[in-house]
């Protein structure tokens, strides 16, 4: 499993200082240091300035894309909307190296919308969607917090999401 790591000077206060207690994979998953701001701009808008690749936090979209599965790449942009309020992001990118045949991708796809589809089930606010620009298979995001790996675990993927999910949410969606 790899770990992005970054570092810098705080931008304000973020709501989210440590991974959550009890969380079991601590020592996967970064903490972002500099927390961007939380401006919108309109949808369609394209920002580069992230700190974190998939994006934890920044400027972003003001339009948040539904809560699901999606086949189509949401935008970075429209992505960081959900994690504002309160959203894990599940990306995915089966062309990072080494590049996954079509069945390995289709495979990778339906474990993670298995775990997913579940999550979203049981009322949690998540959004996976492919994500071409990243050198892992999988990242998982919320507000300030990363995890990137290239193997599915779905014990991983799942404590994530019961984690992180409206461990932010300054706009008070989660209720």
């Amino acid at each position: 499993m790899g770990v992005v790591l970054l570092a810098g000077s705080s931008s304000g206060t973020t709501g989210v200082e440590a991974v959550p207690a009890g969380y079991p994979y601590k020592a996967d998953v970064q903490t972002i240091a500099r927390i961007q701001d939380r401006s919108h701009f309109p949808l369609g808008q394209v920002y580069n300035a992230y700190n974190s690749n998939p994006p934890t936090s920044g400027p972003h979209a003001a339009q948040f894309a539904n809560w699901g599965i999606s086949d189509l790449a949401i935008p970075k942009e429209q992505a960081v909307h959900n994690m504002e309020h309160g959203g894990v992001v599940v990306w995915y990118n089966c062309n990072a190296q080494p590049i996954l045949s079509g069945d390995a991708c289709t495979e990778l796809r339906n474990q993670l919308s298995a775990v997913v589809s579940t999550a979203i089930a049981g009322g949690a606010h998540v959004l996976m969607t492919p994500y071409s620009d990243m050198d892992h298979h999988i990242a998982l995001t919320a507000w300030g917090f990363l995890a990137t790996f290239d193997t599915f675990d779905q014990a991983h993927v799942q404590a994530f999401i019961d984690a992180f999910q409206c461990n932010f949410d300054p706009e008070h969606f989660c209720g």
